[in-house]
């Protein structure tokens, strides 16, 4: 049922004085002050553009680099992802032909794995994956004490991959002779074995 005429006066008097109210101006006054500050710069940013257009260039283009970057940094699943595939192309490998060294690196990372240590650290344009102390789903005293986490100066000891345009490079690295077992070739070269034809 609509209202009389002299009840949506009411309404209408009754809204302006809220508009008109202390808290209620100071607010708007402050939105308004916001969007002309955003204005001004904007408008000195594209202004300076012009007049620098060689600076303006290597901004824009450090800018999308910078964005193109955080957009390719790999995040821990396909952490996860590579390390399962590592360790699948490594199991497809016989023992005798095996890397020790890929086999020893992979072993000890799906161990850390399987205790839930490995965290990983988004650095914006790169990822670090590290080993914490103690596993995430650990609720002893000394997985929530502050002073006995892991300090700054312990950090680089930890680092077990660094994640950089969707690559995680210490994992790649390790893997480059996974197949290649160098015991093989310390007794010197291995001489062919000799058929007779009888």
């Amino acid at each position: 049922m609509a209202a009389p005429i002299g009840t949506a006066g009411k309404l209408a008097s009754s809204a302006k004085s809220v508009l008109n109210n202390g808290a209620v101006r100071k607010l708007r006054d402050y939105a308004v002050q916001v969007l002309k500050d955003y204005k001004s710069s904007t408008v000195d940013i594209f202004t300076d553009a012009r007049k620098r257009p060689l600076k303006a260039t290597f901004y824009v283009i450090g800018l999308s680099t910078v964005g193109y970057l955080c957009s390719k940094s790999p995040d821990e699943e396909s952490f996860d992802r590579a390390l399962v595939a590592a360790s699948n192309d490594m199991l497809q490998v016989s023992d005798l032909v095996r890397n020790k060294g890929a086999d020893y690196y992979l072993q000890n990372l799906l161990e850390m794995r399987s205790k839930k240590l490995l965290r990983r650290m988004n650095l914006g344009v790169c990822s670090i994956v590290w080993r914490d102390n103690y596993g995430s789903d650990i609720n002893l005293y000394d997985s929530s004490c502050k002073y006995l986490k892991v300090t700054w100066s312990e950090f680089p000891e930890r680092i077990i991959d660094v994640g950089f345009h969707k690559h995680w490079w210490f994992l790649e690295k390790a893997m480059v002779d996974y197949d290649v077992n160098e015991n093989e070739f310390e007794g010197g070269m291995v001489k062919p074995q000799s058929y007779q034809m009888t």
